[in-house]
């Protein structure tokens, strides 16, 4: 089973901008995670075709399972 970490900002253009994040923490809270998205927001390290992200509107963790048939 794998998951991801999805986070959805909100950005400077009225848009949304998805980041996917493989394998995050087991113990990850939701204070930690939004305290690192507002710490990016602020670094302004990213800058997608969406607009400057400048708040986070969700975030959720995606588990999926791929079974391998041949």
């Amino acid at each position: 089973m794998t998951k991801k970490l999805v986070i959805v900002f909100n950005t400077d253009l009225s848009r949304r901008f998805t980041l996917t994040i493989s394998n995050p923490k087991e113990d990850l809270t939701e204070a930690a995670l939004v305290a690192e998205a507002d710490r990016l927001i602020a670094l302004g390290v990213l800058a997608p075709m969406q607009g400057r992200p400048v708040s986070v509107h969700s975030a959720k963790i995606v588990e999926q399972n791929v079974t391998e048939i041949i």
